[in-house]
């Protein structure tokens, strides 16, 4: 009798034990705060996208989604602060696709892994990139650019912030056929000063960056490694209608958390991200930005970090990319 009532209560305890992990594990996240780590300088791309979404979530959740500015280091100092976090759902991490795919084939010793390090959460946004010039470049036109880079090698200046950036643009010189002198700054916004004070020619970054100074016709847009042309822009033509058939590669952002998040709140995180980024109000600003809201889901994310890995690592090698 004994024996049989110790096996009810030890099974009325186990059932007690799984209905509080069913429990623990479905908390009702959040209850505080959030922090959103971007890997760049306020006022750029990358910022942008963040504060949009940030501040939807922020309404959804009824809790801040505070964006912290983590610029440097082709994006490593924000994944390692982000990787260092609780795998609680309380600190989300924004890479762009070069964090994930670029820099283990491009930096020595990458401090993360994307895949063991990070949970999954989407894709957020597609950005594509845009070819400025200032007044120092004669060239009116990426066709221009291109003839004065073939007439006279090295000598037209061209300058980028991330690694991506410098694998788009010599993605681009190498379809084109030319030799440009690409210089590299640690960030888009630099890459901007360089512009404005005349140390470089041309410069490269997400469209949002620009659209400012273009207007103010302080730079010119030459053209765009999108897919189509930007609704902000509509009178940038892409590298393919100019010919570059191989230059399409747009920048694009995702979200991740730590590895070892739970499920649930990977779920609730990834369904209210979805949501918000669904709602026409939320494209519009994106677009007038330059942006794109581009969901895609945590399997498909990955299935595209391996596919972009496979794809950039010999491209990488071969256009002699490297940042100690």
């Amino acid at each position: 009798m004994i024996r049989c009532i110790r096996g009810v209560l030890a099974a009325a305890l186990g059932l007690t034990l799984l209905t509080a992990s069913a429990q623990t594990a479905q908390p009702n996240w959040p209850t505080k705060s959030v922090r959103w780590i971007v890997p760049f300088a306020a006022g750029g791309t990358a910022d942008a996208t963040a504060r949009h979404i940030a501040q939807k979530l922020t309404e959804k959740w009824g809790q801040q989604v505070v964006v912290d500015n983590k610029p440097g280091a082709n994006t490593i100092i924000a994944a390692v602060d982000a990787a260092r976090a609780a795998p609680d759902g309380y600190t989300l991490f924004q890479p762009i696709n070069s964090t994930l795919t670029v820099n283990q084939f491009a930096v020595t010793k990458l401090p993360y892994d994307a895949l063991k390090d990070f949970t999954p959460i989407g894709m957020i946004a597609s950005v594509p990139l845009i070819f400025v010039a200032n007044d120092t470049l004669p060239a009116k036109s990426m066709n221009d650019l291109v003839a004065l880079a073939k007439k006279s090698p090295d000598t037209v200046t061209m300058g980028g912030g991330v690694v991506g950036v410098q694998l788009a643009a010599e993605r681009f010189m190498r379809d084109a056929g030319v030799n440009v002198r690409y210089v590299a700054y640690k960030s888009g916004a630099d890459v901007t000063k360089g512009l404005l004070s005349s140390e470089i020619q041309s410069g490269l970054d997400g469209v949002p960056a620009y659209p400012p100074f273009l207007k103010s016709g302080k730079l010119r847009a030459l053209a765009t490694n999108s897919p189509k042309r930007i609704a902000s822009l509509p009178d940038v033509p892409t590298l393919n209608e100019l010919g570059f058939k191989n230059s399409e590669a747009p920048m694009w952002h995702a979200l991740m958390a730590l590895a070892g998040l739970p499920a649930p709140i990977q779920k609730k995180i990834a369904q209210d991200l979805q949501a918000v980024l669904e709602q026409p109000d939320l494209r519009e600003k994106m677009s007038a930005l330059g942006l794109e809201a581009s969901w895609l889901p945590a399997d498909e994310l990955v299935k595209l970090i391996k596919t972009e890995s496979a794809n950039m690592g010999p491209l990488v090698k071969d256009l002699g990319i490297r940042m100690e």
